[in-house]
């Protein structure tokens, strides 16, 4: 949970951000598409938090306040606890697959303020594969001039994948995964 915190932290001082609102810093959401590559944190329901890659293709409406995104995820679903006090196997195997589909508003898309996000996207835990529903914030930051290009920028995202879940035939319950990411993204 320590590591979860720390992230928590660490993407809640993103948001006090400004890059600026000039005309470089607008001139990236003037574009059309971009694709990110991410990495973080993914705390399973229950299971223990575990790090997560992911890769992001964006499509920007123009202006760039709203985007549709597709994103797929690899992560594990290792977990200390449940390892250490039953030795028991919940999955067929400890691989977890995600991807999401989503629409998000961005109501500042230079300033500090989130953009906020929903979807729908699927959970692979080992065998297992569950619809889910994706509510989420994030921030894209472009980095004008960095490298001499126009096209780079950060991005860091916090999402809450929503599923029914059962574990070992027991009642379902309503699992509550969340991925904090922050990654690389290349505007073309």
């Amino acid at each position: 949970m320590k590591p979860l915190l720390t992230a928590g932290i660490l993407f809640s001082s993103l948001l006090v951000t400004d890059p600026g609102e000039g005309a470089h810093a607008q001139q990236k959401f003037d574009q059309a598409q971009s694709l990110s590559l991410s990495a973080g944190l993914y705390a399973a329901s229950g299971f223990g938090t575990n790090f997560y890659t992911c890769g992001r293709y964006d499509y920007f409406i123009p202006g760039g306040r709203y985007f549709v995104e597709g994103s797929i995820g690899v992560g594990s679903l290792q977990s200390k606890v449940i390892g250490t006090v039953t030795k028991a196997r919940i999955f067929t195997s400890d691989n977890l697959v995600t991807y999401e589909f989503t629409f998000s508003y961005d109501y500042a898309p230079g300033g500090a303020m989130p953009y906020f996000t929903f979807g729908v996207g699927g959970v692979r835990e080992g065998d297992e594969t569950h619809f889910a529903g994706v509510i989420g914030l994030g921030k894209r930051i472009p980095l004008p001039g960095l490298f001499g290009s126009n096209a780079l920028g950060i991005r860091y995202d916090v999402r809450d994948q929503i599923f029914s879940q059962a574990v070992n035939n027991s009642d379902p319950f309503i699992a509550h995964n969340i991925v904090a990411t922050l990654g690389l993204q290349i505007y073309f």
